[in-house]
């Protein structure tokens, strides 16, 4: 079996389990639409059953049948008669619904009725394998009920002996004047069938919602609608901070996020290196398509799991409009211009830098969001900072704005060696993906890879770690960093602890 015929089995194969817990998921988060269509549509149902329902009753005979010759010696009738008796009663029973018989009731039984309306009344049973039969007359008039019975009593004998010479019919169960009306079970039946309809529709319809959806629904859709290659699976840890604890992304070195979560990331670190030993990449842009997709939390701890390794890493903060990377980390960056601060010649690349010895990871961060950020990353002077940068560290990591909404991606993409693109599950469509894509290549960029972010119960065949575990840390953005962090100046491959 070649490779692609592999792919495609264990893509089929994990397609159908990934598929339906992802509906799943998306039913019970809209479990509110789902109970609230349940509860109108049963409240449509009592109410029909309400304006179509009208009290009706009943008044049955209990007949039994059975053969002359055997009722006359009904003290040694065999079994063979009684079951004889069983096959008359079946058979007999057509003739209470008979037109001749039900006009002779409908002119006995004292009200203006026609043939048909009689045959509409009566229901006639016989009881499987017995010689039981029972008639049951049903209108809105208890008095009609009961004259009606009562008139199939006066005249059943004449029709019945015409049509069956040889068989006796006995009343055994005479009929009653009904004393109060039948059972409504629409009154129930109806709701029960309203919700049950009405919890059907929406959960379909929120399934086709999703299938309808062209978003990427598992991390195997970007091999197989992308045509792209997938770094890492990331799923969803949620994770409660303590009061007065500060603000902080969800990061590797916080051993609360799980080991799951380290793990997804040691793999997407080693594929990093294995490009990095091919075809010496050491700069990486990292985006995503849209906000909210993890990008910046992702280029943070790949960028952590590089300087764990033992590399000299540089995280620079190039989402100049809606910085995040220092409230990632914890940082208070208040009054750092970043890159901006470096290009208008206030500072130099040197002085910008600081070495986290918490993280043993050198950053380049921003405070301030900035409007022109288009124009500050097209400059000279960005190319000079990322070839700098290239020089004095193994890696470099540059967080930038979403590449779906802004040029800035697609600029600094010009200046690394490579992307790495965010994807979050069941969030942007493939189509917008494809465009930022091919926005890319038709600047002569390539993108590595993708990473697929804050996955749910994904376990597909061939999966690793980070298909159970993750985070769910969007791009977020906001004030009220942390504060805090030790640095030091000097920056390079021999300054990585200040040294």
């Amino acid at each position: 079996m070649d490779y692609n015929t592999e792919q495609k089995k264990e893509y089929e194969e994990g397609l159908s389990f990934d598929t339906v817990l992802l509906y799943a998921k998306k039913v019970l988060e809209k479990w509110h639409i789902v109970v609230l269509t349940g509860l109108v549509c049963a409240i449509i149902g009592l109410a029909i059953a309400f304006l179509t329902y009208t009290d009706k009753y009943s008044s049955q005979i209990m007949l039994i049948a059975s053969n002359k010759s055997s009722a006359l010696a009904a003290a040694v009738q065999s079994q063979s008669d009684f079951n004889a008796s069983a096959s008359l009663a079946s058979s007999i029973k057509y003739v209470f619904t008979t037109t001749e018989l039900s006009t002779k009731v409908a002119d006995s039984c004292g009200y203006k009725l026609s043939a048909d309306q009689v045959k509409s009344y009566v229901s006639v049973k016989s009881v499987e394998e017995t010689p039981i039969i029972y008639i049951t007359v049903t209108t809105t008039d208890p008095n009609v009920s009961y004259a009606i019975a009562n008139a199939y009593v006066d005249n059943y004998s004449e029709a019945a002996e015409a049509a069956f010479p040889n068989t006796a019919l006995t009343v055994i169960d005479p009929p009653l004047l009904p004393s109060r009306p039948n059972t409504d079970r629409s009154k129930i039946i109806y709701p029960m069938l309203g919700l049950l309809v009405g919890l059907f529709a929406a959960c379909v319809f929120i399934v086709f919602s999703v299938i309808y959806k062209d978003t990427l629904k598992i991390s195997d859709d970007i091999t197989n609608k992308l045509g792209m290659k997938v770094l890492g699976v990331i799923g969803k840890v949620t994770r409660k901070t303590k009061k007065g604890e500060p603000k902080q992304g969800i990061i590797i070195t916080d051993k609360r996020t799980g080991f799951g979560f380290i793990e997804s990331y040691k793999i997407i670190r080693t594929k990093i290196e294995h490009a990095t030993e091919r075809q010496n990449y050491k700069a990486f842009v990292v985006t995503s398509t849209m906000e909210n997709e993890g990008k910046t939390t992702s280029a943070t701890n790949i960028a952590l799991s590089l300087a764990q390794n033992g590399k000299s890493v540089l995280l620079i903060d190039a989402d100049l409009r809606k910085p995040s990377v220092a409230k990632t980390l914890g940082f208070s960056a208040a009054d750092d211009e970043g890159i901006c601060g470096i290009v208008s010649g206030k500072k130099t690349l040197k002085e910008s830098i600081k070495y986290s010895e918490k993280y043993q990871l050198f950053v380049l961060v921003s405070g301030k969001a900035v409007e022109n950020s288009t124009e500050v990353l097209s400059s000279q002077k960005m190319s000079e900072i990322i070839e700098s940068a290239k020089k004095e560290f193994d890696y470099v990591i540059v967080d930038t704005a979403p590449c779906g909404i802004i040029a800035d991606a697609s600029i600094l993409a010009t200046y690394c060696d490579t992307i790495i693109l965010v994807i979050k599950q069941d969030y942007a469509s493939a189509r917008r993906i494809k465009r930022a894509v091919e926005n890319f290549e038709n600047s002569g960029s390539e993108v590595l890879g993708c990473i697929f972010n804050d996955s749910e119960g994904s376990i597909t065949k061939g999966g690793a770690y980070g298909k159970r575990y993750g985070y769910g840390y969007g791009y977020g953005y906001g004030r009220g960093y942390g504060k805090g962090y030790g640095y030091g100046y000097g920056y390079g491959k021999k300054s990585k602890k200040n040294k």
